[in-house]
Protein backbone atom coordinates (compact mmCIF):
# COMPACT_ATOMS: atom_id res chain seq x y z
CA UNK A 1 0.00 0.00 0.00
CA UNK A 2 0.94 3.39 -0.38
CA UNK A 3 1.92 5.77 2.29
CA UNK A 4 -1.45 7.34 3.11
CA UNK A 5 -1.00 8.79 6.17
CA UNK A 6 -0.89 12.28 5.86
CA UNK A 7 -4.28 12.24 3.82
CA UNK A 8 -5.79 9.58 6.28
CA UNK A 9 -4.81 11.47 8.98
CA UNK A 10 -6.76 14.78 7.65
CA UNK A 11 -9.62 13.46 6.85
CA UNK A 12 -9.52 11.13 10.73
CA UNK A 13 -9.50 14.63 11.98
CA UNK A 14 -11.83 16.03 9.94
CA UNK A 15 -14.80 13.54 10.78
CA UNK A 16 -13.70 13.18 14.08
CA UNK A 17 -12.40 9.35 14.22
CA UNK A 18 -15.53 8.12 12.61
CA UNK A 19 -13.87 5.85 10.33
CA UNK A 20 -17.50 4.69 8.65
CA UNK A 21 -18.63 7.99 7.53
CA UNK A 22 -14.96 8.26 6.36
CA UNK A 23 -15.51 5.29 4.18
CA UNK A 24 -19.03 6.28 2.98
CA UNK A 25 -18.30 9.79 1.64
CA UNK A 26 -14.95 8.65 -0.15
CA UNK A 27 -14.84 5.57 -1.40
CA UNK A 28 -11.34 4.68 -2.37
CA UNK A 29 -9.47 1.15 -1.80
CA UNK A 30 -6.64 1.86 -0.04
CA UNK A 31 -8.86 3.63 2.52
CA UNK A 32 -10.75 0.69 3.22
CA UNK A 33 -7.47 -0.97 3.74
CA UNK A 34 -6.34 0.93 6.11
CA UNK A 35 -9.54 2.03 7.99
CA UNK A 36 -12.39 -0.61 7.55
CA UNK A 37 -13.33 -2.74 10.69
CA UNK A 38 -13.12 -5.70 8.45
CA UNK A 39 -9.76 -5.83 8.62
CA UNK A 40 -10.05 -7.30 12.20
CA UNK A 41 -12.28 -10.46 11.00
CA UNK A 42 -8.26 -11.86 10.19
CA UNK A 43 -7.69 -12.29 13.77
CA UNK A 44 -11.16 -11.58 16.04
CA UNK A 45 -11.92 -15.01 16.47
CA UNK A 46 -8.58 -15.66 17.98
CA UNK A 47 -8.35 -16.91 21.24
CA UNK A 48 -5.45 -14.84 22.61
CA UNK A 49 -3.71 -14.84 26.32
CA UNK A 50 -5.20 -11.97 27.96
CA UNK A 51 -2.61 -11.26 30.55
CA UNK A 52 -0.14 -11.52 27.50
CA UNK A 53 2.69 -9.42 25.55
CA UNK A 54 2.36 -8.84 21.73
CA UNK A 55 4.66 -7.62 19.38
CA UNK A 56 3.46 -6.10 16.55
CA UNK A 57 5.42 -6.19 13.65
CA UNK A 58 4.60 -2.88 10.91
CA UNK A 59 1.81 -0.53 12.12
CA UNK A 60 -0.31 -0.55 8.73
CA UNK A 61 -2.51 2.85 10.10
CA UNK A 62 -3.41 0.52 13.22
CA UNK A 63 -5.96 -1.24 11.54
CA UNK A 64 -5.03 -4.14 13.60
CA UNK A 65 -3.53 -2.87 16.71
CA UNK A 66 -6.79 -1.42 18.67
CA UNK A 67 -7.76 -5.76 18.34
CA UNK A 68 -4.76 -6.50 19.56
CA UNK A 69 -4.62 -4.02 22.62
CA UNK A 70 -8.80 -5.17 23.50
CA UNK A 71 -7.56 -8.57 24.04
CA UNK A 72 -4.09 -8.55 25.41
CA UNK A 73 -2.89 -7.00 28.49
CA UNK A 74 0.20 -5.01 26.38
CA UNK A 75 0.96 -4.41 22.84
CA UNK A 76 4.18 -3.19 21.57
CA UNK A 77 3.74 -1.69 17.86
CA UNK A 78 7.21 -1.49 15.73
CA UNK A 79 7.15 0.83 13.01
CA UNK A 80 9.88 2.80 10.25
CA UNK A 81 7.42 4.92 8.97
CA UNK A 82 6.92 7.60 11.38
CA UNK A 83 3.84 8.99 10.00
CA UNK A 84 2.08 5.78 10.20
CA UNK A 85 3.26 5.47 13.80
CA UNK A 86 1.97 8.99 14.70
CA UNK A 87 -1.46 8.27 12.70
CA UNK A 88 -1.72 4.86 14.56
CA UNK A 89 -1.02 6.68 18.15
CA UNK A 90 -3.82 9.28 17.04
CA UNK A 91 -6.32 6.72 16.32
CA UNK A 92 -5.85 4.57 19.33
CA UNK A 93 -4.70 7.55 21.72
CA UNK A 94 -7.90 6.39 24.47
CA UNK A 95 -5.52 3.15 24.39
CA UNK A 96 -3.07 2.91 27.47
CA UNK A 97 -1.35 -0.33 27.04
CA UNK A 98 0.19 0.53 23.79
CA UNK A 99 3.80 1.57 23.44
CA UNK A 100 5.03 2.78 20.15
CA UNK A 101 8.70 2.09 18.73
CA UNK A 102 9.89 4.01 15.70
CA UNK A 103 12.60 1.29 14.15
CA UNK A 104 12.71 -1.98 12.29
CA UNK A 105 13.14 -5.64 13.04
CA UNK A 106 16.85 -5.83 12.19
CA UNK A 107 17.80 -3.08 15.10
CA UNK A 108 15.15 -4.25 17.96
CA UNK A 109 16.43 -4.91 21.28
CA UNK A 110 16.21 -8.49 22.67
CA UNK A 111 12.82 -8.52 24.24
CA UNK A 112 10.63 -11.46 24.76
CA UNK A 113 6.76 -11.60 23.78
CA UNK A 114 4.12 -13.77 24.21
CA UNK A 115 3.20 -13.09 20.59
CA UNK A 116 4.64 -11.25 17.51
CA UNK A 117 2.37 -10.66 14.50
CA UNK A 118 3.53 -10.18 11.22
CA UNK A 119 0.43 -9.42 9.04
CA UNK A 120 1.44 -8.46 5.85
CA UNK A 121 4.85 -6.91 7.45
CA UNK A 122 7.22 -9.43 6.24
CA UNK A 123 9.85 -8.55 4.19
CA UNK A 124 13.25 -10.08 2.55
CA UNK A 125 15.44 -11.34 3.27
CA UNK A 126 12.52 -13.70 4.84
CA UNK A 127 14.68 -16.24 6.42
CA UNK A 128 16.36 -14.23 8.44
CA UNK A 129 12.92 -11.81 9.42
CA UNK A 130 11.74 -15.19 10.92
CA UNK A 131 14.31 -16.13 12.69
CA UNK A 132 14.67 -12.40 14.47
CA UNK A 133 11.26 -12.98 15.10
CA UNK A 134 11.39 -16.17 16.72
CA UNK A 135 13.84 -14.85 18.83
CA UNK A 136 11.73 -12.46 20.47
CA UNK A 137 9.05 -14.84 21.48
CA UNK A 138 8.83 -16.21 25.17
CA UNK A 139 9.56 -20.29 25.12
CA UNK A 140 5.24 -20.85 25.02
CA UNK A 141 5.31 -17.80 22.07
CA UNK A 142 3.56 -18.30 18.99
CA UNK A 143 4.65 -16.18 15.56
CA UNK A 144 1.96 -14.96 13.64
CA UNK A 145 2.31 -14.41 9.92
CA UNK A 146 -0.17 -13.46 7.25
CA UNK A 147 0.69 -12.70 3.23
CA UNK A 148 -0.74 -12.98 -0.22
CA UNK A 149 0.10 -16.53 -1.93
CA UNK A 150 2.10 -16.14 -4.87
CA UNK A 151 -0.27 -18.89 -6.48
CA UNK A 152 -3.82 -17.79 -5.39
CA UNK A 153 -5.80 -17.97 -8.33
CA UNK A 154 -7.00 -14.22 -7.46
CA UNK A 155 -3.67 -13.17 -8.80
CA UNK A 156 -3.25 -15.60 -11.29
CA UNK A 157 -6.60 -14.30 -12.49
CA UNK A 158 -5.07 -10.66 -13.02
CA UNK A 159 -5.35 -8.77 -9.56
CA UNK A 160 -2.26 -7.52 -8.08
CA UNK A 161 -0.48 -8.49 -5.41
CA UNK A 162 2.07 -7.53 -2.47
CA UNK A 163 5.04 -7.13 -2.88
CA UNK A 164 6.09 -9.94 -0.73
CA UNK A 165 4.43 -13.28 -1.58
CA UNK A 166 5.25 -16.73 -1.11
CA UNK A 167 3.41 -20.33 -1.81
CA UNK A 168 2.53 -22.67 1.16
CA UNK A 169 5.35 -24.76 0.92
CA UNK A 170 7.84 -21.65 0.88
CA UNK A 171 6.23 -20.38 3.70
CA UNK A 172 6.46 -24.00 5.06
CA UNK A 173 9.91 -24.21 5.18
CA UNK A 174 11.00 -20.60 6.19
CA UNK A 175 8.90 -21.80 9.37
CA UNK A 176 10.38 -25.08 9.78
CA UNK A 177 13.28 -25.82 7.79
CA UNK A 178 13.36 -27.79 4.59
CA UNK A 179 13.89 -30.86 6.57
CA UNK A 180 11.60 -31.61 9.42
CA UNK A 181 9.65 -29.15 10.86
CA UNK A 182 10.72 -27.59 14.19
CA UNK A 183 7.74 -26.96 16.24
CA UNK A 184 3.98 -26.64 15.48
CA UNK A 185 2.24 -24.64 12.31
CA UNK A 186 -1.10 -24.06 12.03
CA UNK A 187 -2.18 -22.75 8.54
CA UNK A 188 -5.65 -20.56 8.08
CA UNK A 189 -6.82 -19.46 4.72
CA UNK A 190 -8.66 -15.82 4.50
CA UNK A 191 -11.15 -15.60 1.89
CA UNK A 192 -11.24 -13.46 -0.05
CA UNK A 193 -7.54 -12.75 0.92
CA UNK A 194 -6.20 -11.30 4.28
CA UNK A 195 -7.00 -7.61 3.79
CA UNK A 196 -10.79 -8.31 3.91
CA UNK A 197 -11.29 -11.15 5.27
CA UNK A 198 -15.00 -12.26 5.35
CA UNK A 199 -14.23 -16.29 5.81
CA UNK A 200 -11.29 -18.53 7.15
CA UNK A 201 -10.43 -21.43 6.03
CA UNK A 202 -8.81 -23.94 7.62
CA UNK A 203 -7.17 -27.42 7.17
CA UNK A 204 -9.63 -28.82 9.42
CA UNK A 205 -12.54 -26.85 7.89
CA UNK A 206 -11.59 -26.54 3.89
CA UNK A 207 -14.38 -25.15 1.33
CA UNK A 208 -16.18 -27.77 -0.66
CA UNK A 209 -17.18 -27.65 -4.62
CA UNK A 210 -19.68 -25.00 -4.44
CA UNK A 211 -19.06 -23.12 -1.59
CA UNK A 212 -16.69 -20.58 -3.57
CA UNK A 213 -18.90 -20.35 -6.66
CA UNK A 214 -21.07 -16.91 -6.08
CA UNK A 215 -18.92 -15.88 -2.62
CA UNK A 216 -15.54 -14.14 -4.14
CA UNK A 217 -16.30 -10.84 -2.87
CA UNK A 218 -12.82 -8.59 -3.30
CA UNK A 219 -12.81 -5.50 -3.98
CA UNK A 220 -9.35 -5.20 -6.12
CA UNK A 221 -9.93 -7.51 -8.58
CA UNK A 222 -9.34 -6.44 -12.32
CA UNK A 223 -12.51 -5.32 -14.34
CA UNK A 224 -11.83 -7.84 -16.86
CA UNK A 225 -10.85 -11.35 -15.46
CA UNK A 226 -8.12 -13.59 -17.10
CA UNK A 227 -10.59 -16.83 -16.47
CA UNK A 228 -13.83 -17.30 -14.41
CA UNK A 229 -12.85 -17.25 -10.80
CA UNK A 230 -15.63 -19.19 -9.78
CA UNK A 231 -15.36 -21.82 -11.61
CA UNK A 232 -11.52 -22.51 -11.25
CA UNK A 233 -12.41 -22.31 -7.13
CA UNK A 234 -15.09 -25.13 -8.25
CA UNK A 235 -12.12 -27.39 -9.86
CA UNK A 236 -9.26 -26.68 -6.87
CA UNK A 237 -12.08 -27.67 -3.97
CA UNK A 238 -12.82 -30.74 -5.97
CA UNK A 239 -9.54 -31.43 -6.79
CA UNK A 240 -8.85 -31.29 -3.26
CA UNK A 241 -6.20 -28.46 -4.23
CA UNK A 242 -7.81 -25.16 -2.79
CA UNK A 243 -4.41 -24.89 -0.12
CA UNK A 244 -2.42 -24.78 -2.66
CA UNK A 245 -4.24 -22.14 -4.68
CA UNK A 246 -5.85 -20.23 -1.58
CA UNK A 247 -5.31 -16.12 -2.13
CA UNK A 248 -3.57 -16.25 0.99
CA UNK A 249 -2.22 -17.29 4.27
CA UNK A 250 -2.90 -17.39 7.92
CA UNK A 251 -0.09 -19.05 9.84
CA UNK A 252 0.48 -19.62 13.15
CA UNK A 253 3.83 -21.34 14.43
CA UNK A 254 4.69 -22.33 17.95
CA UNK A 255 8.37 -23.57 19.35
CA UNK A 256 6.51 -27.06 20.49
CA UNK A 257 4.75 -29.65 18.13
CA UNK A 258 1.07 -30.62 19.54
CA UNK A 259 0.38 -33.91 21.04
Amino acid sequence: MNDLSPEIRNLYVKYQGDTKAILKDNPNLDYMYALSDIRENLLEWYQFEENASLLQIGSDYGALTGLYSRRVKEVTVLESNQNNLSFNRLRHQKRDNIKYVTGSLDTFPEEHFDYVVMVGSLEEPYKEQIKKAKTLLKPEGKLILSLCNRLGLKYQAGAVSDQTKLSRQELLELLCGEEKCQGNVEFYYPMPDYKLPVTIYSDSYLPSKGDLTHAILAYDYPKYLRFDLGKMFDEVCEGKQFQTFANSFLTIWSRHEED
